[in-house]
């Protein structure tokens, strides 16, 4: 594991395209290398790299802390991916532990994270390091219902 660096986007590009989140309308890798840098910037990337070619990548960032107001910091894991053909190796755990050490070493009490509810391998991932459901997230395609009348 190593921090990313900027010539890593395109590596990290291409494994983000395999996150169920971005099947089926997929992002232009310019955009997906804005959202790495805004990341990098605030927050904290990681690469996971086997024989030189970055093969995993976590992101994560601190919410909820303010100048000069006293309140929890809480962490959020934005992103968590593993190449399809490394999957199974304890890639995402090592990355997801390392994640949550440094977000910790950060003074953060509590870490939040999404995941799609068909990804199987990553909501057993999380619940054996502990996450349970806080929240349930749901949405509405406008697109799917034009026409019809609510």
């Amino acid at each position: 594991m190593r921090r990313y660096r900027h010539r890593d986007a395109d590596a990290v590009v291409d494994l983000l395209k395999q996150l169920v989140f971005l099947e089926g309308k997929p992002s232009k890798p310019r955009l997906i290398k804005r959202f790495l840098k805004k990341i990098s910037r605030s927050g904290i990337i990681l690469v996971a790299e086997v024989d030189g070619r970055i093969v995993g990548a976590g992101g994560g960032y601190v919410i909820g802390s303010m100048e000069n107001i006293e309140c929890e910091r809480y962490g959020f894991i934005e992103f968590l991916v593993v190449d399809e053909n490394y999957r199974g190796r304890g890639i995402g755990r090592c990355l997801l532990l390392d994640l949550i050490d440094r977000l910790k070493a950060k003074g953060v009490t509590e870490i939040y994270l999404e995941v799609d509810p068909r990804n199987k391998a990553a909501l057993s991932l999380y619940r054996s390091l502990g996450f349970t459901v806080s929240y349930l997230t749901m949405n509405l395609k406008l697109d799917e219902i034009l026409g019809k009348r609510l």
